[in-house]
């Protein structure tokens, strides 16, 4: 599986200087988001996510996703 971020190009070069930039963004994940997982179980959730992925039909939800929220 892979994970694509739309990120500007100056936070793209910083992370591909680092020298393991997808602990770096694992980490970040665990440190910052209060999920309760650490670096390990965060590695597996993004392992398996398609497995609990869901198929909403919605094909603008990431580029629109305040407008669906707001409608919650």
């Amino acid at each position: 599986m892979q994970i694509v971020l739309d990120i500007p190009e100056t936070l793209a070069e910083k992370l591909r200087a680092l020298p393991n930039p997808q602990q770096f963004v694992i980490d970040v994940l665990a440190q910052s988001l209060d999920g309760g997982l650490n670096s390990d179980q965060w590695w597996v959730l993004l392992e398996d996510i398609e497995s609990v992925a869901v198929d909403t039909g919605i094909t603008d939800l990431a580029a629109h996703h305040d407008h669906y929220l707001g409608a919650i």
